[in-house]
């Protein structure tokens, strides 16, 4: 939608001016400088500990298979053949475990939104890692709010809300369409949803008194459409007002309602139909938060927990997982190849959902930057090309410093690679590039 884009771009182009900071006329006379400082730690930090050279290479997590949610499978062949003492054994443990599990299950549905994320981060398979105190928390940008603001996803979300709030006076619809879709998670496409038949009814009955009146208290529109952040504002943008009616001399009530005059307006009501089908979310960018380091084999670092956002699983990634572990478990019991053993651990591979990658110099500098699990190779190539001190020239090789192999399929995630929650890889130039730069005398090396 060309609104949508107009209204994104509006915001980072006012975003750019205020960093070109005050306005001069041509003709003042006032001579303005062009020199500028640059704070040396304004791209990237230095650590003053390291690392031992043969320390933080990646570290496999161990997944114990969890019989918990697996029980039910064995109920339908019951009696089909006998059992041996075996299976018995881990079909009763696993019964005994799902069992637990249920009562889990149920105290976490008695508690409020923010305790079912500490109880899936508690919950999550936490191993300690070599390299578990390099990154403390795991930060996000903007666009819209400007590059150099670096928050929490929470505190991100929450600066989005508080920006789009203020923008409801400029441009409602447009405004609470980035709500909808940027603040609500998976309550929002149902909210989209019915939105959408509100306002197609308007449209398409405009004469219709019943589609022109939403009694506050119908059950659909709380539990879809008022339980949404921007879901009201988007109903008030489109011309609805709320107002006190009593309908046959019964007590007043609150409705949404809507003059016939506005609901005749069809242009705009289709206009805001399209803007919401084009709806998308506020992007968030996942910050590198790059750090430089020298390696020394006497200082090791310490080990302590990953963040807890390495861990944390929303609904749905829980669910795939425990998916993943009632087929694990029955699979036990069944004799499977080597390929396909491969295969099945594709189904776990994606327990965490950040990694943080070190990139290993020639001249044992280090280069760590923070990254998704499901953002390509080619992103981490990106990021290292960036940072070298002749970026023009990306002709480098990315290497398993432990099977020494070439990282050269750039089309998969680092989670495929297995590259998570950690890793090292090292940094070559390539051959020719290498000898072509020796011959002119200059150094590889990275950005300070």
């Amino acid at each position: 939608m060309n609104r949508l884009k107009e209204f994104l771009k509006k915001k980072k182009v006012k975003d750019n001016f205020k960093k070109a900071g005050p306005g001069r006329k041509l003709n003042d006379g006032t001579v303005v400088g062009t020199g500028y400082t640059v704070s040396p730690t304004s791209s990237v930090r230095r650590e003053a500990s390291s690392t031992s050279k043969g320390a933080f290479l990646i570290s496999e997590r161990v997944a114990s298979a969890d019989f918990a949610a697996q029980a039910a499978y064995k109920r339908m062949n019951v009696g089909v053949k006998q059992e041996t003492a075996t299976q018995r054994n881990i079909r009763l443990k696993a019964l005994r475990e799902l069992e637990k599990e249920r009562e889990e299950a149920d105290i976490l549905a008695g508690k409020n939104e923010p305790a079912k994320t500490d109880y899936v981060a508690q919950t999550v398979d936490e191993q300690s890692f070599e390299h578990s105190n390099v990154i403390q928390n795991v930060y996000f940008t903007c666009e819209l709010l400007g590059e150099e603001l670096k928050l929490t996803k929470y505190e991100m979300r929450k600066k989005v809300e508080d920006f789009l709030r203020l923008q409801l006076d400029d441009d409602a619809l447009v405004a609470s369409s980035l709500m909808i879709f940027s603040l609500n998670g998976e309550k929002r496409q149902i909210a989209s949803e019915t939105l959408q038949k509100y306002v197609q009814n308007l449209i398409e009955h405009p004469e219709e008194t019943k589609y022109r009146r939403i009694r506050m208290s119908n059950k659909a529109l709380k539990d879809r459409v008022l339980c949404v952040k921007g879901g009201l504002e988007f109903l008030l943008a489109c011309g609805f007002e709320e107002k006190l009616e009593s309908l046959d001399n019964s007590t007043p009530e609150k409705f949404l309602i809507i003059t016939e005059e506005k609901a005749m307006d069809i242009a705009s009501l289709v206009q805001a139909l399209e803007i919401l089908r084009a709806g998308e979310p506020v992007p968030l960018k996942l910050y590198r938060d790059p750090v430089v380091f020298k390696a020394s084999e006497f200082v090791k670092l310490t080990n302590e927990d990953l963040s807890p956002d390495f861990f944390q699983l929303s609904a749905e990634e829980l669910k795939k997982e425990q998916a993943a572990k009632t087929l694990e478990a029955e699979r036990m019991l069944m004799l499977r190849t080597q390929e396909m053993r491969i295969r099945d651990e594709t189904l776990r591979r994606y327990t965490y959902k950040y990694t943080v990658i070190r990139t290993r110099f020639p001249d044992d500098f280090f280069l760590q930057g923070t990254f998704g699990c499901y953002e390509k190779l080619s992103n981490v190539r990106e990021f290292v090309s960036q940072h070298l001190a002749q970026p023009d020239l990306p002709l480098f090789i990315l290497k398993d410093p432990v099977s020494g192999n070439n990282l050269s399929d750039e089309t998969k995630t680092l989670g495929e690679l297995s590259l998570a929650p950690a890793a090292v890889i090292n940094f070559e130039w390539d051959p020719d590039v290498l000898a072509s730069y020796t011959q002119q005398g200059l150094q590889v090396t990275v950005t300070f």
